[in-house]
């Protein structure tokens, strides 16, 4: 409303200037013309007639109470200034008076009077009809009449389009009017203390509220009172002479008593603009609202989410203070929730969530059920900006707002704690039972038998943490630590340390897939060394497990030759047992011919982990299972033999492990190794170049991986052992006879590689 009072203060301005400058340069026009056209004209009549016109309009300006009067009376009284110049110069330059004519109607349309526009324009036209009936040359001197009237048409139609622009500015100037209407009627009918004041801080305007509180029910009583005297305490004129001190911008709370009852006000005072130099008081009675506002306070001080959506999922305005930390977002009002979220939930959870949404809507379905199914209970939120993850339990009612239009009420609540406490707890737990499951298998191993595990696993690791800080490329690299990881893993299986051969085998996925990698970056190979260094931190769980164990129960290992040979056999029986149980198959593993001294003399952990490796193919892919070997005519019980002699110069340790199994299954070994590019196809029947291929790393014919096989590591580990001693390996298969390894190592060479 201010904006249009300014508007029509502004056009009333221009128009009254234009008035009196008009009245200036039409006489000085006509006295220039005169002059120059050398008429005899009375220049005293006009004179005078120039001042009369700028007195009685300038007069018209000033006193006019209601300006929309001056659309009639201004440009009338400008119509017969002009019209008695043109009879003073015996219309000698008239050619110009339709035009001047048509200035005066602008004039009239500037003060935004349809009516009074509307009666000039006609009063106007009829007076220049008349001029034209009496013949006078109002278009200018010689012409006919036709174009007389004709130019008289054309001004008449301007005329016209003069008076819908006029309209069109009346009826704005109307709402401006009913708008200040409806703030009379505001100001009767507001429960807020408004008043409208002067520059002497009197009241122009006052509401019904504010006249009570100076004990009157009649605005129009205290109009032209100083505010100040309004207020009845001492502490509200206090307050009320500071406002009129500050008024041009001034927002403070009020808290005072009055009739012994605390109240509480918000006060504020704005300028208007528009050079009324009037402002605006405004004191909003919040003493109903007190406990309102402490609720509100209450509820933006906890720690919880509240907001509103619609059935298209936009967050609607009022909701609490605390909702935008939770989400890490601002200005949440407009905002689709979906949009918010669906960082933090898969496209499809994301269409069932809005399907969720409109079932609270439809309002048909038991809110027990839609409790039971909502798929918002522990929503794992995402900030993608900030990265930021979160943890919401959201719940959902159904709300009717307005004109009956339904809303849900959504209430966020930040679990991120209690979730990551209960993940830690059940961490723990884990931990604990893990620890527990360590212990129970840990009772089980002999401890002899455990400290040779302990002494191969440390030297394992050590050749891990070399290996990781060679010069070796990173494929190379990966293979070494495989092999070790394989071997630590193969022998915890074997004992029943199932918790860390676990770990393990989840450790030699991790590298397998490494391998599988074109170019492993750094920083995997960094990660890889930490994880590494995690399990290897656990072998010091295991020392003191059986520290422990020993202070209970006593006893220390026998030592001596005899109990390297039964560490070595208990260890491959445990192996085979182990494998074969897991596999399904019945196989007995015989060592009668086991040489003690060769043993001693020989690389012990080396020996050991051949044969571990050895024993376990044997196992897995070499002997089947009981129905397989007695649909073949044999006893479904396989055999694993092992042999470990010196050779007679006593310089060599041969070692020689057969099975009675299906033997090498050569055309499923040719396909495995013609699908990964290890041989031609015209090598598939090449048994040489096929025997090469199974001590390949990474190769099996297993379908599937598992604890015992299918990683393609044994074999290959088999290989690089021998060749780490010296040694040599021959191998000779026969189809459903079985399989024997022979393999000779230089007892020399054997007794610097263990050491």
């Amino acid at each position: 409303m201010a904006k249009k009072k300014d508007s029509n203060t502004t056009r009333i301005k221009i128009a009254n200037i234009s008035s009196i400058l008009l009245i200036l340069f039409l006489g000085a026009v006509f006295f220039v013309e005169m002059l120059l056209l050398k008429v005899e004209v009375n220049y005293i009549f006009a004179g005078l007639a120039v001042i009369i016109a700028l007195m009685m309009t300038t007069s018209i300006i000033r006193n006019s109470i209601n300006h929309f009067k001056m659309a009639f009376n201004v440009p009338f009284l400008l119509l017969l200034f002009y019209t008695f110049l043109m009879m003073l110069g015996s219309w000698r330059v008239s050619s110009y008076y339709l035009l001047i004519c048509l200035a005066f109607c602008v004039i009239s349309c500037l003060y935004s009077n349809f009516n009074r526009t509307l009666s000039f324009i006609l009063v106007q036209n009829a007076f220049i009809g008349y001029l034209i009936y009496m013949g006078v040359p109002v278009a200018g001197h010689g012409l006919p009449l036709y174009i007389t009237l004709i130019s008289w048409a054309v001004f008449l139609f301007s005329s016209v389009i003069m008076l819908v622009i006029t309209r069109a500015a009346t009826v704005s100037l109307a709402k401006a009017l009913e708008q200040q209407h409806s703030f009379n009627d505001l100001l009767n009918s507001t429960e807020s203390f408004v008043a409208m004041i002067n520059e002497r801080n009197e009241i122009t305007y006052a509401s019904k509220t504010l006249s009570k509180l100076a004990n009157t029910d009649d605005p129009a009583l205290v109009q032209g009172r100083p505010l100040i005297d309004l207020f009845p305490e001492k502490g509200l004129k206090v307050y009320a002479g500071k406002l009129l001190k500050e008024k041009s911008n001034y927002a403070e709370d009020w808290e005072f008593s009055l009739n012994g009852q605390k109240r509480y006000f918000k006060a504020a005072s704005h300028s208007l603009t528009g050079g009324t130099g009037g402002t605006l008081i405004s004191m909003y009675d919040m003493t109903q609202l007190a406990e309102r506002d402490e609720i509100a306070a209450m509820k933006d001080s906890m720690k919880i989410g509240l907001f509103f959506i619609d059935s298209n999922f936009v967050i609607q305005d009022h909701y609490s203070r605390f909702l935008e930390e939770m989400l890490s977002q601002t200005n949440l009002f407009g905002k689709l929730f979906t949009d918010i979220i669906s960082d933090s939930v898969t496209p499809s959870e994301l269409e069932a969530i809005k399907d969720y949404f409109l079932m609270i809507i439809d309002r048909t379905y038991d809110q027990e059920i839609l409790d039971d199914i909502n798929p918002l209970n522990e929503l794992h939120y995402i900030n993608v900006e900030t990265g930021e993850r979160k943890v919401f339990q959201c719940a959902f009612t159904t709300v009717e707002r307005g004109h009956g239009e339904l809303f849900i009420l959504v209430t966020v609540y930040d679990i991120t704690v209690r979730v990551e406490l209960q993940q830690k707890l059940a961490e723990e737990e884990a931990r604990r039972q893990e620890e527990m499951q360590s212990v129970f298998e840990l009772i089980n191993v002999e401890q002899d038998v455990f400290s040779d595990f302990s002494e191969d696993m440390e030297h394992e690791f050590g050749t891990i943490d070399k290996t990781l800080k060679s010069d070796m490329s990173s494929h190379d690299v990966l293979v070494k630590v495989y092999q070790s990881v394989h071997a630590i893993k193969s022998n915890a299986v074997i004992l029943g340390l199932n918790v860390f051969g676990n770990k393990l085998h989840t450790l030699e996925s991790r590298i397998k897939k490494l391998r599988e990698t074109e170019a492993v970056p750094f920083a995997e190979m960094l990660n890889l060394a930490v994880e590494i260094e995690k399990i290897s931190q656990e072998k010091e769980k295991f020392h003191e497990i059986i520290n422990k164990l020993q202070s209970y129960g006593g006893g220390a290992s026998t030592g001596g030759v005899k109990q390297n040979v039964k560490v070595l056999v208990d260890s491959l029986t445990k192996a085979t047992e182990k494998a074969s149980a897991d596999m399904e198959k019945i196989i007995k593993f015989v060592a009668n011919d086991i040489d003690a001294e060769a043993v001693q003399v020989g690389p012990r952990r080396i020996i050991k982990e051949i044969l571990m490796q050895l024993v376990r193919n044997s196992v897995v892919h070499g002997i089947e299972k009981p129905d397989v070997r007695t649909a073949k005519g044999k006893n479904e019980v396989g055999i694993i033999k092992l042999s470990i002699k010196l050779s007679e110069d006593k310089k060599k340790v041969e070692v020689k492990l057969t099975d009675d199994g299906g033997g090498l299954d050569y055309k499923k070994i040719a396909e495995k190794a013609i699908q990964n590019n290890l041989i031609k196809k015209e090598d598939a029947d090449n048994k040489d170049a096929l025997m090469k291929v199974i001590f390949s790393p990474g190769f099996s014919t297993a379908e599937t991986e598992g604890v015992h096989a299918g990683r393609g590591i044994g074999l290959n580990l088999v290989r690089d052992r021998i060749k780490e001693v010296n040694g040599a390996m021959k191998l000779r298969s026969e189809q459903d006879k079985g399989t024997i390894f022979f393999m000779s190592i230089p007892i020399v060479k054997a007794q610097a590689a263990a050491s």
